[in-house]
């Protein structure tokens, strides 16, 4: 029995790691060592830009119909939700979507369950909280938690440091 869950388990690490191929095959530009779980949801793949050394972890889920870009060395953690379309207050219109893109700058950090809402920038080595309901765009290098998310404190220069994949996740990042 345990050979049996042992080579099953191998076929679902297959399975999972050809569907991630094909996900970053269909996205408008994907960059070098880029990590998506295949438990990640990305919905019009082909507007979704991600640069190099990039994460998107288990169960986030991005609605980048009205496009999506993700700097080189961003980290996205799980149970994130990223978003371009909305809808108009107004009933009548509500069934017709509104699309504003998102951009997520360089090096960013998304804490885990953190919710980027359509037409917001987050700036190049920006952090925001875990939790955080991101409305507007938040400037670079600052760190901004809460709902919505508020400014906490800049970011140092000393705290810079490159984020992106780790070593363990090689083996889906080509």
């Amino acid at each position: 029995m345990d050979l049996l869950f042992k080579i099953l388990n191998r076929l679902m690490h297959q399975y999972n790691s050809f569907q991630v191929k094909q996900i970053k095959k269909r996205l408008k530009y994907c960059g070098n060592n880029v990590y998506i779980s295949s438990k990640a949801f990305i919905w019009s793949e082909n507007c979704l830009e991600i640069g190099n050394d990039a994460c998107i972890h288990a169960f986030t889920h991005i609605f980048a119909g009205g496009g999506v870009k993700i700097g080189s060395g961003t980290m996205i953690s799980s149970n994130c939700s990223i978003t371009t379309v909305t809808h108009s207050i107004n009933s009548v219109d509500r069934s017709f979507g509104i699309n504003k893109p998102v951009t997520i700058g360089r090096n960013v950090w998304i804490g885990t369950g953190a919710i980027i809402l359509p037409g917001v920038t987050i700036g190049d080595y920006s952090v925001v909280g875990a939790g955080a309901v991101v409305t507007k765009s938040i400037p670079a290098m600052q760190v901004f938690v809460g709902n919505p998310a508020k400014f906490l404190k800049e970011v140092k220069f000393e705290d810079v440091t490159t984020l992106g994949c780790h070593d363990e996740h090689k083996y889906i990042c080509n």
